[in-house]
């Protein structure tokens, strides 16, 4: 290897190495603002995944940044040298798509984590005393049901309606979701490493492959299915619809797929 090669890889390396570091520490900043913010403003949770939004945004631009780098320095020189193989840790695909990777497990942890810290600030309101309109005994709130409902009294058996705060309500949405998600981020992970050893093999991909992550993709819909129904009662009926939908999904992906690989 030319002294110029070995020159032009070091300058290669010790810049990803520093565009992983920024990269670290913009989301080390992300996180810490977008939790201070949730309780500035209140528990905004909209508000605050709008900031997130705009940051994202930014730290994406830093990997867009290095494919500028590679197209305008890095390629040139290296293809001068047309018989060096470039690690494939060193290629700027490679390293993007790991950036990206980085980026959304970060986010998923991040919006599980502000999920978290809004439901236990918004289910409070469900352990606040609410008393009968006719016998003025305390009523018991379940604290899985979002919308307003019926609560029949214990002691009168007289019909009670319950509206839930806005606050409240807004964890019946995305916020159980987020929750439900990081308990199954083992799954999530494990059905994602199946795909990607499919995605790494040259066609024609062994059959079993395609059984193993298919298994792995219904493993972990059934799990988050069920453990998003303990967190909410109104999507009970909705399991065999999900399942349903999920299982369509799988097979539209395989037919589109499994012919290229």
């Amino acid at each position: 290897m030319s002294h110029e090669l070995q020159e032009t890889i070091n300058r290669w390396k010790t810049y990803l190495q520093k565009i992983e570091q920024r990269f670290d520490q913009s989301l080390q900043q992300a996180e810490e603002t977008c939790k201070d913010l949730l309780v500035e403003s209140n528990y905004d949770y909209y508000e605050v995944m709008k900031t997130w939004m705009a940051i994202k945004s930014q730290i994406y631009d830093i990997s867009k940044s290095v494919t500028q780098t590679w197209e305008q320095k890095v390629f040139p020189q290296l293809r001068l040298h047309t018989n060096f193989d470039l690690p494939s840790g060193l290629h700027e695909s490679d390293f993007t798509l790991y950036l990206i990777n980085k980026l959304e497990q970060f986010e998923r942890k991040l919006e599980a984590d502000l999920s978290q810290t809004f439901y236990n600030h918004a289910i409070q309101s469900a352990n606040q005393q609410f008393f009968c309109t006719q016998c003025h005994s305390p009523l018991v709130i379940k604290s899985n049901i979002f919308r307003a409902h019926y609560v029949t009294c214990n002691y009168c058996q007289a019909t009670n309606t319950f509206t839930p705060d806005t606050k409240y309500a807004q964890i019946g949405g995305n916020i159980i979701d987020n929750i439900v998600a990081k308990k199954c981020e083992h799954l999530y992970q494990q059905m994602q490493n199946s795909l990607n050893v499919i995605q790494n093999q040259r066609p024609p991909v062994a059959e079993q492959l395609w059984d193993k992550y298919k298994a792995d993709y219904f493993y972990y819909y059934e799990a988050y299915f069920t453990e998003r129904m303990k967190l909410n009662e109104d999507v009970k009926d909705r399991f065999d619809a999900d399942m349903q939908r999920k299982k369509t999904e799988y097979q539209q992906y395989e037919n589109l797929h499994k012919k290229s690989y």
